[in-house]
């Protein structure tokens, strides 16, 4: 018979068991503790990221360690804008996540978001906001220039009491003679003086002569009506008689029959205050037909120092390329080389069918340079509008020569005053009938769209001197060493440090357990 162990050897047996039980749970424990220590760490320093990275964004919490601060807000542009107080509100056509990525050309978005962002925490009456343009369309549909503007994904609008300006991306950004690389950033001074614009205290006014047979108000009235719809006001001056108003920001000639008085005037000099105009902010339209314009003498001296000359008493025709049968309408030419005419009608150049500019019985014009788009001075003559090649040009009714021959022509000086350079412009126009009721008010035609775009654009771009390009040459990091070290050591050490302290209060409670 066996005998069995003793009592105290059980009990013994029964301790270590319940011990070891016990060991095998405390570690369970701890391993459970420290996993979802460690599950918590992580995971908290993901969401810290994540609301950093949004809050970041949101309040450019990033260091500029760029030689000239091409990410910071200069104070040239702060004190530009330091006495704007309307509200302004700067549009966006993406979403920001879309807006804050990228790496094409459309990638340079991220730098002309960043900086509405900055004016936006800088002025309190700046409100920046962004509508998907693909998802909501319609928000936008006050805001395009013409029938064949198309606000795109990397558009951008600045207004402000219901003045506008629609800008591209391409704009804000500087790029080489042809168009092939980016290798600047002028973003600050674009947007503020496109901000200045906006919030000018007085509209400006659309001034059409009057006292030398023009055409009346009942006669350009569609005309009038695309100035207003462009932001200006509208009056008529007699300069033989007033001085234009300091509000005045373009002097229409519309079909005069009579000259301007030039010396002859004396005190009533009408070319001396046009000049005097143009010297300044002003800008200059003339529109004049072949027979009248022998009798402007003086105008046309005027406009021969801006490079353009009537060719007075000759007319186009083109039987090919007319709304007429007898070739007196005709279908006008656009530049097709990346010149200063072609700009008034980039967003109809664009098109794959491009819509027709009519003009009646057109007079042709001369460019006094030897190119379509030369220098003289600081002036600068383009062609807008040609003729087809299968025009003829008659004088006196007989038929004189054939060819493409310049039906419109935008001139344009450099000036500045006040530290800020702007541009000065004439338009030159040899029919009249381009601005008529008639063509104006018909969708059927784009001499609405380039007439829009050209009181538009032609002088209300201001360069504003003071607030310098950023280079993106110049973008590499120039932080001195003992910084970049400074911020290396930091990052390198702050996670590491917070991981020592986690895992220092697991290794506590462990002990205390």
């Amino acid at each position: 018979m066996k005998q069995g162990m003793p009592k105290s050897k059980n009990l013994k047996s029964e301790n270590v068991k319940s011990k070891n039980v016990k060991s095998k749970s405390l570690r369970a424990k701890l391993s459970a503790t420290s996993t979802v220590m460690t599950v918590l760490f992580i995971s908290a320093v993901i969401i810290f990221n994540a609301v950093f990275s949004v809050l970041a964004n949101s309040f450019l919490w990033y260091v500029d360690m760029t030689e000239d601060s091409v990410f910071t807000l200069s104070d040239e542009t702060r004190e530009v804008l330091s006495d704007v107080s309307a509200p302004v509100n700067i549009y966006f056509t993406r979403e920001p996540d879309d807006l804050m990525s990228g790496s094409d050309s459309s990638g340079y978005m991220r730098y002309i978001y960043q900086t509405a962002l900055q004016l936006e925490r800088e002025f309190s009456n700046i409100n920046v906001e962004c509508v998907d343009v693909i998802k909501n369309p319609a928000f936008f549909e006050y805001y395009y220039n013409t029938a064949a503007t198309s606000v795109k994904t990397t558009s951008v609008i600045i207004e402000s009491g219901g003045e506008f300006r629609l800008m591209s991306a391409d704009a804000f950004l500087m790029w080489n003679e042809d168009y092939s690389d980016i290798w600047g950033y002028n973003g600050e001074a674009k947007m503020a003086a496109a901000i200045l614009q906006v919030t000018a205290s007085e509209m400006p006014l659309v001034c059409f002569t009057t006292g030398h047979g023009e055409r009346g108000a009942d006669e350009t009235a569609a005309f009038r009506e695309l100035c207003e719809t462009a932001g200006y006001k509208v009056s008529d001056v007699d300069l033989s008689k007033e001085e234009l108003s300091p509000d005045a920001r373009i002097l229409v000639i519309d079909d005069p029959v009579y000259d301007f008085s030039g010396i002859e005037g004396g005190e009533q000099n009408e070319i001396d205050k046009i000049d005097s105009f143009l010297d300044g902010e002003g800008c200059l339209m003339v529109f004049a037909d072949s027979e009248n314009s022998e009798n402007l003498k003086n105008l046309s001296e005027l406009l021969s120092e801006w490079g353009v000359a009537f060719r007075s008493n000759e007319s186009v025709v083109d039987t090919d390329n007319s709304l007429s049968v007898d070739g007196r309408e005709v279908v006008a030419k656009y530049e097709t080389e990346d010149t200063l005419g072609a700009s008034l009608y980039t967003d109809i150049s664009s098109l794959s069918s491009m819509p027709r500019t009519v003009l009646k019985d057109p007079m042709p014009l001369e460019l006094l340079y030897e190119t379509s788009d030369q220098l003289m001075g600081s002036k600068a003559a383009s062609v807008v509008l040609y003729s087809n090649d299968s025009s003829k040009v008659f004088e006196n009714g007989a038929s004189k020569e054939s060819g493409s021959f310049p039906l419109m022509t935008v001139s344009r000086e450099q000036n500045i005053k006040d530290n800020d350079y702007f541009y000065t412009y004439v338009l030159t126009c040899g029919s009249p009938d381009i601005a008529s009721d008639t063509y104006l008010n018909s969708n059927s035609y784009a001499n609405r769209d380039i007439l829009l775009n050209t009181i538009r654009l032609t002088g209300r771009e201001k360069i504003i001197a003071d607030i310098e390009p950023k280079l993106f040459d110049d973008t590499s990091l120039t932080v001195e060493s003992s910084k970049a070290n400074a911020v290396t050591a930091l990052s390198v050490t702050l996670l590491p440090a917070a991981a020592a302290l986690v895992g220092g209060v697991v290794c506590v409670r462990r002990r205390r357990t």
